[in-house]
């Protein structure tokens, strides 16, 4: 009940501009652009043939093991999960406790501010950006819009994209990375010229891996790809961690080549993983509206919008991370080579790691966890040989012990 007539009417007036922004976000949504730019017939959510039933028996609908399950057991020390060791910066966890007064209301519809500064923070216009809940949503709902026949996917990549497919009723074709290479991405366009896709996953950097693809080998896929129509995704989760994300983002290609769509998070990079927020980019602006109209109304919660804002003007946060990955990455690279371990190359915030082969067999995350600290196993990745782990980059007494710790295990 208010107090006086004041309140009441900036409630209302807010009420009413939310309504109005949300019929416009329908409006749009439920209709698609023809390549003239005008609005055409509305888009059906698309149901695979092969989705529903035949997804379901395969999977059990079971939830894939990922990094990050602390839930059910005691954790002092989580490097299964690849997030900023630096945490939330000090702005997004001001802004989310100043946001709450606006958890009576809806949240915009459409993202406008967010998606505004996005485009500021990454150069290109807010037309072509779509937020979402989380980068996995984004996956999901491009796979149904696009609606392709068969997906191809590099083993080892992250299991999403798989899910994604095969939720969408699309059938995965897998190209293995060859270990030789560490896992590059050098023979995708023959592999490609041999397959029938019509979408294709790119993770830059690879996960679990850690290792980016060069630009040289990123301007052959893509130009392969745009002569046989086939569509590019772009995972850039973890690629803000790299020192030169404006050089290594395929983002200046997105006029190129419309086939591009690239998604991103504030997950990993900004530690905000439990807000769930991510967003995509593409200059195929019939398309983003195909995607949109899978995306379920307000996914983007008014508290993720604004620590989305504040996260993206805090430039020194991004350079103390980007000293702090580099510096401590070296030194976890350094100390498992010591221990005879074969690491892979990377340029992400974490680094994977093969046990020396008389190890072969050895039960290294079991082993730490008993000291209630919890890595992450390779073993359901496609294509990682055995006793592979990925470990995250932490801050510098967290590496000590875990370091500290595998001496011990292996020695015994």
């Amino acid at each position: 009940m208010c107090v006086s007539n004041e309140p009441c009417r900036l409630k209302e007036e807010k009420s009413a501009v939310l309504a109005q922004s949300t019929f416009r976000r329908f409006y749009l949504i439920g209709r698609t652009l023809d390549r003239a730019g005008k609005l055409g017939n509305p888009v059906p959510a698309r149901r695979g043939k092969r989705e529903s039933k035949a997804y379901r028996q395969e999977a059990g609908m079971q939830r894939e093991i990922h990094g990050g399950n602390v839930y059910g057991r005691e954790v002092r020390l989580d490097f299964s999960v690849n997030i900023n060791p630096l945490g939330m910066p000090q702005g997004v966890r001001q802004a989310i406790t100043e946001y709450t007064a606006w958890d009576e209301t809806y949240p915009d519809i459409e993202c406008t501010d967010l998606r505004r500064a996005i485009a500021q923070k990454e150069g290109i216009a807010p037309e072509q950006i779509l937020c979402g809940n989380g980068a996995s949503e984004l996956l999901m709902a491009v796979v149904r819009a696009a609606a392709p026949e068969k997906c191809a996917i590099a083993a080892p990549s992250f299991s999403g994209y798989e899910r994604a497919v095969r939720a969408a009723g699309a059938e995965p074709v897998f190209y293995e990375l060859s270990h030789d290479t560490g896992f590059g991405y050098e023979t995708v366009c023959d592999r490609l010229s041999k397959m029938t896709v019509q979408m294709l996953f790119l993770c830059n950097p690879n996960n679990p891996t850690g290792n980016t693809i060069p630009e040289q080998i990123l301007t052959e896929i893509l130009q392969f790809c745009a002569s046989k129509k086939i569509r590019v995704v772009a995972d850039e989760c973890f690629l803000r961690f790299h020192p030169h994300y404006e050089k290594m983002s395929c983002k200046r290609f997105l006029k190129q080549y419309p086939n591009l769509l690239i998604v991103n998070a504030f997950t990993k990079f900004y530690a905000m993983a439990g807000l769930r927020l991510g967003y995509l980019m593409t200059g195929d602006l019939s398309l983003l509206h195909a995607v949109a109209q899978q995306l379920p109304e307000w996914n983007v919660s008014s508290i993720a919008q604004r620590a989305g804002i504040s996260a993206l003007q805090d430039t020194e946060y991004e350079k103390r991370t980007r000293q702090l990955i580099e510096k401590e990455r070296r030194y976890l690279i350094q100390e498992f080579l010591k221990m005879g371990c074969t690491v892979f190359p990377s340029e992400a915030d974490y680094i994977t790691f093969r046990l020396p082969q008389e190890k072969t067999g050895f039960l290294l995350k079991e082993r730490l966890l008993e000291g209630k600290i919890l890595i992450r196993s390779c073993a359901n990745y496609r294509n990682m040989p055995p006793d592979c782990y990925r470990i995250a980059v932490k801050q510098h007494a967290d590496n000590e012990e875990l370091v500290r710790q595998v001496w011990r295990i292996l020695i015994q």
